[in-house]
């Protein structure tokens, strides 16, 4: 097979031509930089002024300029003083379109940016009023200008020096005895009437728990029937034996008991439906002498295998953002709402979920 060539070398005339156009782009690139460089981005018609100052903490080179809070240029030098008493000399260089703004009696300050940030420059025109924008008023290249080397901090202490010596509504509030003692009594009486808030609320909440106690109120509260009663959905349930899950007289479960419960990890994930919920109802013996007691017994029995499966089995959550109710029931001594068919230990505990 014959084997093609796809090079070939340029005329003498070609590569003349391709030299002079890569040295011309070479040169348009430089001069384009020299400008560029030269004009330092602020154009060609910038121009500098220089503001003395009796000390520059935090100014250097390339620190911002601003004109009536505009962004106009930066500092480009610092001239150290000839002797001790003289300025220090900053040379600033100013975009040539606020040539017009700067007059020969402004003034420079060193400021804050920001209570925490560093210097800026900020210029102030302080044109007199008399003063008629002309070619004369205009501000001379290398003008020198008054700098004020005051900031923002050391106005803050000013500040503070006049509260202390009692000056102003907030110093003379500071410095009044009486009227210290007076916010320091509402203050007293406001700490008073916050303890009394808090007594009763804790006062009604207590009234609260004791109405929910009471069988006739607590129907209101937590209706049994209306739980375990649903003629629109399809019960199953699993029961367990409260003397298998539960250290005796006690709602702590038992090594036993955690193993029952973690047995329904299958039941429970094959019920995790849309619209279902979990109700778990706790059961004492009627015979107990305590009806009060058992009823407590049974509430805090429910509450911890609710709790046991939230944390063990995800019991409430059905997807990736969907949840169901899963309610704590305790009944004592009353009877379920619907007659049992069928025998059940008096002392259980059932897990029901209800799917529509």
């Amino acid at each position: 097979m014959r084997r093609l060539s796809v090079s070939r070398s340029l005329s003498r005339f070609q590569a003349v031509v391709l030299g002079l156009i890569v040295l011309t782009g070479l040169a348009l690139a430089g001069a384009g930089l020299f400008l560029i460089g030269g004009r330092g981005w602020y154009g060609a018609d910038a121009f500098h002024v220089r503001a003395g100052f009796r000390e520059i903490r935090g100014v250097e080179v390339g620190t911002r300029v601003r004109l009536k809070g505009m962004d106009a240029g930066e500092v480009v030098a610092v001239l150290s003083p000839d002797q001790l008493d003289d300025p220090v000399v900053l040379r600033l260089k100013l975009k040539g379109e606020y040539r017009r703004l700067i007059r020969p009696d402004a003034v420079v300050r060193i400021e804050s940016d920001g209570l925490v940030g560093g210097k800026v420059l900020e210029i102030k025109p302080a044109s007199t009023p008399s003063a008629v924008p002309g070619a004369d008023d205009l501000v001379a290249e290398d003008q020198l200008l008054q700098g004020d080397s005051s900031d923002l901090m050391e106005e803050v202490g000013a500040a503070l020096n006049g509260i202390r010596d009692g000056k102003g509504s907030l110093g003379k509030f500071l410095t009044d005895t009486q009227a210290h003692d007076a916010f320091v009594d509402m203050m007293r009486q406001g700490t008073k009437v916050l303890a009394k808030s808090e007594e009763t609320a804790t006062a009604l909440q207590q009234d609260a728990d004791a109405l929910k106690r009471l069988p006739v109120v607590g129907a209101y509260v937590e209706d049994p029937a209306a739980l375990l009663q649903r003629y629109k959905s399809e019960r199953q349930r699993r029961i367990f034996s409260a003397n298998d899950l539960f250290e005796p007289g006690r709602a702590v479960l038992t090594t036993q008991g955690r193993q029952d419960l973690d047995g329904l990890a299958g039941w429970l994930k094959a019920l995790k439906r849309p619209g279902s919920d979990v109700v778990v109802v706790a059961y004492a013996d009627p015979r107990s002498v305590n009806p009060q007691a058992a009823r407590a017994l049974t509430r805090q029995e429910s509450e911890t295998v609710c709790d046991y499966l939230k944390a063990r089995q995800g019991v409430q959550k059905i997807g990736w953002f969907s949840t169901r109710k899963v309610t704590p029931l305790g009944l004592g001594v009353e009877p379920p709402p619907m007659p049992e068919s069928e025998s059940l230990p008096p002392d259980r505990l059932e897990i029901q979920i209800f799917t529509p």
